[in-house]
C-alpha cells in the first residue's frame, strides 16, 4: 500500500530527538523512537481503512492461504534497522505486533501476535469478544455453527439446572404493555438501570452485539477504580467492518426490573471502550442470556423470570427520541468529524465535563413514558433509585444541545425576556441531502426524508430551478437596496460623542482580531473611517469551537440612540399559528443582519479600532441597539401578505407552512419571488425544506400540536440539587421556559421561591428537595398542547391553593379534552388574605390577562362549582370585584357548573 496514496502520511513525531530511543526504528514515520509494530499511528490508520472499498483491489486470497500481511516498509528501511529489530517471521509469514494492552507492565518482550489480513468478503454486524464456544480456530467456529443447524438432533451439552429454576415461570406480553407507549414507532430499546448501584441512563439493548460495552466516560463518572480494569485483547467489529480495541474489561453488577421483589441482579463483564457515542452502555447477548430475557420491540420492554414471578423492564421512549433528535441535528456535520488526526499517541481531547451530560446521578426516573391524563393527577411512578447513596462530582450542565456548528456562525444568539436562549429554527426528523447543481455535486440542500412522491420529485425540481435565491459563496450576497431598507442610528445630538480608550490585546487575540478584520474587508462589510467622532473598542469572544468571534463594544453609542419600539411578534401565538400543518420549511437568511446597509450618514459612527487602523461598518451589524427592530420591520414589510397565512417570521427565523402538503411548493414559490424582489439571499447550510415537524422559537411544532423542547427538559433532569442561591435562580429560570406545559407550576416551585427570598444564608431544605424530585416527575409527563380552531368555544378550569392561583385553557374534540395553555401565578401580601371566592375571581382575571388573544377570538366557558358569575355582578360587592367585572365585560364569558365525576 505504501506509495499508493491510500495510507495517509503520519504526523511528525513531537518527542525531542535527543530523547528518542535510537535502538528502535519505525518505517511508517521513518524515524527512531519506536518500532513499526508498536506504532499507534499506523494501527489507527489501518483500522480506519479496514472495510473501505479502496482495499478491495489488493485482495489476492485463495482457499488455502489468506495471503501475506501488509508490508509498509521498504528494503532500504529494513537495512537501516538495528540488528535486534529485524522483522520477525513465523511460518514464512511477515508479522506486525501491535500492543493494545492498557496499564503498566514490566514485561517488554511479549510474544509477537500474528495478525492475518481480514477477509472483506462479508461485513458482519457483530462484537468479537472472548466467546468461549467460538475460541479462535476456524474448526471450532464451524463446529459451533453446526450445533445450531443440528439442534433438533443433538443432545443439549449445557447443564441448565444451574441456570433455570425448578419452578416454571412463563413469559407473556400483553396489549396492556404496548399501550404504555406511543405507536407506531421505530425507536431503539433504551433503558435506565443501576450499574454498580448508580442509575445509568441511555443504555441500549442490542441483541446484535455479543458483549456488553461500557463507555470510558461513563466508567469515569461511576467513580470506579481504574485498577479494576483487566487487560483485554479482544477487538470490537462494527457493522461496516470498522474495528475498535477496548481499553480493557470489568465485572460489574447490573439490576433489571427496578427495586421490587421481581427485580434481578446479574454480574456482567463489560468491555470498556474509549469512543464518543450517544449511548452510555450497550447490553449485549451475554447479559441477556444470563438474565434469560425475552425482548419485545413491539411492547418496548424486556421480560425475565424471577423467583417471585415474571419481571419486566420497560424502555424509556422519551430518552430514545431525545437521542434521535440529537443524532439528527448532528448528522449534517458528521462528515467533518470523521477525519480524526493521525498522531503517534492517541488523542483523547474530549473533556470529562463534555461527556457527562448523558449520565444522570441520583435522579428519580420512570421506566415508562405512559400516556397520563392531561390535568394534574397523582399517578404512582416506578422509580429507579440506587440502594446506597454514592457521591458524584457536580458537573456543569449545558442548557443548549451539544450540537456544535462546525461552520462559521456570524450571528450571536439573542436572549428572550425569560432568560431562555433564542435557538435557531430547525427540523427534528430525518433529512436527506440533495444536489442541485447536476454532476458537480458542490451545491447541496436539505429536504425531509419522509416526503412522498410526487411531492418529493416536484420539490427537488423546484429547488434546482431556484438556486439563485441561495448564497453559495459570499460574493452571491448582493445586499438590500438602500432605497428599500437601511439602518439609522438617530443619534441624540445633545449627547457628546465618545472616543473610547483603546484596549490592548494579547498575542492570540491580536492575531484573531487581524484575521477577523481582514475577513470583514474582503466581504465589504466595513470600510476605512477617517476622522470619526465615535470610536468603539473591539471585543473578542471565544466560541465553543475554540475560534474567536468579533464583537464591538457599542455601549456608549447605544446610550445616545433612542429605543425603537417597533413591536416584536409574541412567541406563544406564533408557535400556535405554526402547529397543525402537514409540511413546513425552515429558512435562514445568509448573514441576515449584514444584508441591510447602514445609512451613509451613520456609518462612521460605528467606527472601531483595529491593528490596521480605524474601520466602520457599511452594513448593519450585531450589537447596535435597534438592529433587531430594523430587521423585523424589513421582513414584516417584505412578507406582509403572507405572514399569518403561509408564513411566520420572527426576526431572522423564517418558516413557510402548508396545511396541505400539495400546496407547499406554491407557497415556497411566493416566498422566493419576494426574496428576489428585495435581493435577499438564503444560507443553504441552514435551510430545510418539506419536513413535518421541527423546533421553532424553542418549541417542538408538528401537525399533532406543540410539545416542550426535549433539550430543555433534559437540562433540568440532568441538574443536581442546587448548592447556592445562584443555582436555585438558574433552576427557576429554566422552569419558566416550560410554564406553559406545567399544571400548577407555581405550587410546584413555591419552595424554590421561598429559598430565594430568604435573607439568611442559603439552605436547601427537605421541602426543596421533595419539590425538586417532584418537578422532575412532572417534566416526564408533559402534555402535548393543541391549537384551537377558529371560532370554536374554549373551556377554562380554575384552581386555587393557599399560595397561588392557576388555570388551564382547554379545547374539546368530541368527548376528549386537550390542553391549550396552563397559567399560574403566586399570591403576594394582601392577595394571600383574599377570601376563597375572590381568589377564584382573581384566577379568572389572571387567565384573561395572560390569554387575552384567546379570550378576544373565542367564547370562553368557565367551569366552576362556585357561583362566580353572581358574585361578580352583585351590586354590593367590593370595589375590587367590580373593577374585575368591568374588565371581564369585554369578553364573551359563560359560566357553567362543573359536572360531578360519576363512578360505580
Amino acid at each position: 500500500l505504501k506509495g499508493k496514496g491510500i495510507i495517509p502520511d503520519p504526523r511528525p513525531v513531537r518527542t525531542p530527538e535527543d530523547k528518542l530511543d535510537k535502538t528502535r526504528y519505525c518505517a511508517y514515520h521513518k524515524s527512531p523512537g519506536h518500532n513499526t509494530d508498536e506504532c499507534l499511528g499506523l494501527l489507527s490508520a489501518l483500522l480506519r481503512l479496514i472495510g473501505q472499498p479502496q482495499l478491495q483491489k489488493f485482495r489476492n486470497f485463495d482457499n488455502r492461504r489468506k495471503g501475506r500481511p501488509l508490508d509498509l516498509s521498504d528494503d532500504e528501511d529494513e537495512d537501516n534497522r538495528p540488528a535486534n529489530q529485524k522483522r520477525a517471521r513465523a511460518n514464512d509469514k511477515e508479522v506486525f505486533t501491535f500492543s493494545t494492552h492498557v496499564g503498566t507492565s514490566t514485561d517488554n518482550h511479549r510474544k509477537p501476535k500474528i495478525y492475518d489480513p481480514p477477509d472483506f468478503s462479508h461485513s458482519i454486524p457483530r462484537v468479537n469478544s472472548n466467546n468461549k464456544q467460538l475460541d479462535t480456530s476456524r474448526r471450532k467456529v464451524k463446529a459451533y455453527t453446526r450445533e445450531a443447524q443440528n439442534a433438533e438432533k443433538r443432545v443439549m451439552n449445557v447443564d441448565l439446572r444451574d441456570t433455570i429454576n425448578k419452578r416454571n415461570c412463563p413469559i407473556t406480553f400483553s396489549i396492556e404493555d404496548a399501550n404504555l407507549f406511543a405507536h407506531p414507532y421505530s425507536d431503539a430499546l433504551i433503558i435506565t438501570a443501576p450499574i454498580g448501584g448508580i442509575p445509568v441512563h441511555r443504555i441500549l439493548v442490542d441483541t446484535g452485539a455479543y458483549s456488553s460495552i461500557l463507555m470510558l466516560c461513563t466508567f469515569k463518572n461511576l467513580g470506579l477504580d481504574p485498577a479494576d480494569i483487566r487487560p483485554c485483547n479482544d477487538q470490537i467489529q462494527g457493522f461496516n467492518g470498522s474495528i475498535s480495541c477496548p481499553v480493557g474489561e470489568i465485572l460489574l453488577p447490573i439490576r433489571f426490573g427496578g427495586f421490587g421483589p421481581k427485580s434481578k441482579i446479574i454480574m456482567e463483564t463489560f468491555k470498556v471502550l474509549d469512543v464518543q457515542n450517544e449511548y452510555n452502555v450497550v447490553i449485549g447477548r451475554t447479559a441477556l442470556y444470563k438474565l434469560r430475557a425475552a425482548v419485545s420491540i413491539f411492547h418496548y420492554a424486556l421480560k425475565f423470570p424471577t423467583i417471585e414471578g415474571e419481571g419486566t423492564h420497560y424502555g424509556d421512549q422519551r430518552e430514545a427520541r431525545s437521542l434521535m433528535l440529537l443524532s439528527t441535528s448532528r448528522s449534517f456535520h458528521m462528515m467533518r468529524k470523521q477525519d480524526a488526526d493521525n498522531s503517534v499517541e492517541p488523542n483523547n481531547s474530549t473533556s470529562d465535563a463534555e461527556r457527562t451530560d448523558q449520565f444522570i446521578p441520583d435522579t428519580d426516573m420512570p421506566q415508562a413514558d405512559v400516556n397520563l391524563p392531561l390535568v394534574d393527577t397523582d399517578v404512582p411512578m416506578t422509580s429507579v433509585l440506587p440502594e446506597t447513596s454514592t457521591k458524584i462530582p457536580d458537573q456543569e450542565q449545558l442548557f443548549h444541545e451539544r450540537d456544535i456548528q462546525m461552520h462559521e456562525d456570524m450571528d450571536p444568539r439573542m436572549q428572550f425576556k425569560d432568560g431562555s436562549h433564542h435557538v435557531r429554527a430547525e427540523p427534528v426528523e430525518d433529512i436527506e441531502i440533495i444536489y442541485v447543481d447536476g454532476s458537480t455535486q458542490q451545491k447541496s440542500l436539505r429536504i425531509g426524508a419522509n416526503l412522498q412522491e410526487p411531492i418529493r420529485s416536484n420539490l427537488i425540481q423546484f429547488l434546482q430551478s431556484n438556486t439563485d435565491v441561495f448564497a453559495w459563496k459570499h460574493e452571491d450576497m448582493k445586499g438590500i437596496d438602500l432605497r428599500k431598507a437601511c439602518h439609522r442610528l438617530n443619534l441624540d445630538k445633545t449627547v457628546k460623542p465618545v472616543i473610547q480608550k483603546r484596549r490592548k490585546f494579547g498575542p492570540d487575540r491580536h492575531k484573531a482580531l487581524e484575521e477577523e478584520v481582514n475577513g470583514l474587508i474582503d466581504n465589504k462589510f466595513v470600510k476605512e473611517a477617517k476622522y470619526p467622532t465615535w470610536i468603539s473598542n473591539p471585543v473578542l469572544v471565544k466560541k465553543a469551537t475554540g475560534l474567536w468571534r468579533l464583537c464591538i463594544d457599542f455601549s456608549d453609542l447605544n446610550q445616545a440612540c433612542p429605543k425603537d419600539s417597533y413591536p416584536i411578534p409574541h412567541i406563544d401565538y406564533m408557535v400556535d399559528a405554526t402547529s397543525g400543518h402537514q409540511l413546513m420549511s425552515f429558512l435562514d437568511a445568509y448573514s441576515g443582519y449584514n444584508q441591510i446597509p447602514m445609512h451613509p450618514d451613520d456609518a462612521e459612527h460605528t467606527s472601531f479600532y483595529s491593528a490596521r487602523g480605524l474601520y466602520c461598518y457599511v452594513m448593519m451589524t450585531f450589537g447596535l441597539k435597534n438592529a433587531g427592530a430594523t430587521y423585523q420591520r424589513l421582513v414584516n414589510k417584505m412578507f406582509a401578505l403572507l405572514i399569518g397565512h403561509t408564513m411566520e417570521v420572527y426576526v431572522d427565523d423564517m418558516l413557510v407552512k402548508s396545511e396541505q402538503a400539495s400546496d407547499h411548493i406554491a407557497h415556497l414559490s411566493e416566498v422566493f419571488d419576494i426574496l428576489r424582489e428585495y435581493s435577499m439571499v438564503l444560507n443553504p447550510k441552514k435551510c430545510t425544506f418539506g419536513v413535518g415537524s421541527g423546533k421553532f422559537l424553542g418549541y417542538m411544532v408538528s401537525q399533532r400540536g406543540i410539545e416542550a423542547n426535549p433539550a430543555k427538559i433534559q437540562a433540568i433532569l440532568n441538574l443536581s440539587p442546587p448548592t447556592s442561591l445562584k443555582g436555585v435562580q438558574a433552576l427557576t429560570d429554566r422552569l419558566a421556559a416550560l410554564n406553559r406545559f406545567i399544571s400548577k407550576s407555581t405550587d410546584h416551585c413555591k419552595p424554590f421561591f421561598d429559598a430565594i427570598k430568604k435573607k439568611k444564608p442559603f439552605e436547601w431544605t427537605t421541602e426543596c428537595q421533595n419539590a425538586f424530585d417532584n418537578i422532575k416527575k412532572v417534566l416526564l409527563r408533559l402534555p402535548t398542547l393543541q391549537k384551537p380552531l377558529p371560532d370554536e368555544p374554549l373551556y377554562l378550569y380554575l384552581g386555587v391553593s393557599g399560595v397561588a392561583v392557576s388555570a388551564v385553557l382547554i379545547r374539546q374534540d368530541g368527548l376528549q379534552q386537550f390542553p391549550v395553555y396552563y397559567v399560574s401565578k403566586a399570591l403576594h401580601d394582601a392577595e394571600l388574605r383574599y377570601p376563597h371566592m375572590e381568589k377564584l375571581a382573581y384566577a379568572l382575571i389572571i387567565a384573561a390577562r395572560k390569554l387575552r388573544p384567546y379570550f378576544l377570538e373565542h367564547s370562553i366557558v368557565v367551569f366552576t362549582t362556585y357561583p362566580l358569575r353572581q358574585v361578580l355582578h352583585r351590586p354590593d360587592t367590593s370595589g375590587r370585584m367590580i373593577k374585575w367585572a368591568i374588565e371581564l365585560g369585554q369578553f364573551d364569558i359563560q359560566y357553567r357548573p362543573r359536572t360531578a365525576i360519576k363512578a360505580q
